[in-house]
């Protein structure tokens, strides 16, 4: 497996035991009769959703997907790994400026907060895209058909 795709994989499996924890913690909550903030809930389930299950779907993908030799020569076919990067940077650093700046705006509506918010929202999109215009350019139709093949 290659070291991108390998980094995608355990920020998933560290989202994923971030997210049981959390979510231990606010059962323990709930059941001793604390409010739940509605913040800590979005955030459970970004960690879970964004953290994991993203992360782990890039990952697999970047592994899985046909190479693409003629495009990517210098990679063997892979992707320019400067791009899977910032893709990674972007979603994991999206993630965590939100995972911090979320909460922190729900209950202060501090300025600061919010422009991390946006800067947030701006991030994580735009590491799904790249990643899209990664994976697109590795499911392109053979130019070359194998022989019997139509």
């Amino acid at each position: 497996m290659p070291h991108e795709s390998r980094l995608f994989v355990k920020a998933g499996l560290v989202y994923l035991a971030l997210t049981f924890v959390l979510g231990g913690l606010l059962l323990i909550g709930e059941g001793l009769g604390w409010a739940v903030p509605r913040a800590l809930a979005v955030e459970h389930a970004h960690l879970g959703g964004v953290g994991w299950l993203v992360n782990l779907v890039i990952g697999i993908a970047l592994w899985m997907l046909p190479l693409n030799r003629e495009r990517f020569p210098a990679t063997q076919g892979r992707y320019p790994s400067g791009t899977v990067y910032a893709c990674f940077v972007l979603l994991n650093g999206g993630l965590v400026v939100r995972l911090l700046a979320e909460p922190w705006y729900q209950f202060a509506a501090n300025p600061v907060a919010a422009v991390l918010l946006v800067l947030a929202g701006i991030a994580q999109p735009l590491a799904i895209v790249l990643f899209v215009l990664i994976a697109w350019q590795r499911i392109r139709a053979p130019s070359h058909p194998a022989p019997g093949v139509r």
